[in-house]
């Protein structure tokens, strides 16, 4: 689908997962096609939250996200919170991360290297493989 309006962009690129908001004077110039594409990347209107939510994702390679999986309806960017001292919540950062939340079986599917994440006092966690596992077990090859 292509369109045409007019936005404003967000105040703090870090926390938003759109680059621009307060978008109005929306045109249709050119409509979706029907027909969602059987192969990767996977193109068509995306399902509901829920359905992403029940599939669980995976942590994708922020590198074939840029060049594979922007416009496949399962790549994701967001921002994503973390807090830094679990016994004082109020300290947080804040980053994007890259998810997919498509079929195993995927082709164009690089898990990038594991995620760590700081902690208090200097201390960092690193997220093992078996977190992504774990989340999509219930899945298929080509779910």
């Amino acid at each position: 689908m292509e369109i045409q309006g007019q936005s404003v962009p967000v105040d703090d690129p870090r926390k938003e997962t759109a680059a621009l908001y307060k978008t109005s004077g929306i045109k249709v110039v050119k409509n979706a096609e029907d027909k969602p594409s059987a192969g990767p990347p996977f193109r068509g209107v995306p399902p509901d939250l829920e359905t992403y939510r029940s599939r669980g994702h995976r942590r994708l390679d922020a590198r074939t996200y840029d060049t594979k999986c922007t416009t496949c309806i399962w790549g994701c960017r967001m921002p994503v919170e973390m807090i830094i001292d679990q016994w004082n919540p109020s300290k947080k950062q804040y980053r994007f991360e890259t998810f997919c939340y498509g079929p195993k079986s995927c082709p164009f599917y690089r898990p990038g290297p594991a995620r760590k994440v700081p902690g208090r006092k200097g201390m960092s966690y690193t997220e093992e493989d078996w977190v992504d596992e774990d989340a999509t077990a219930h899945r298929g090859p080509d779910d």
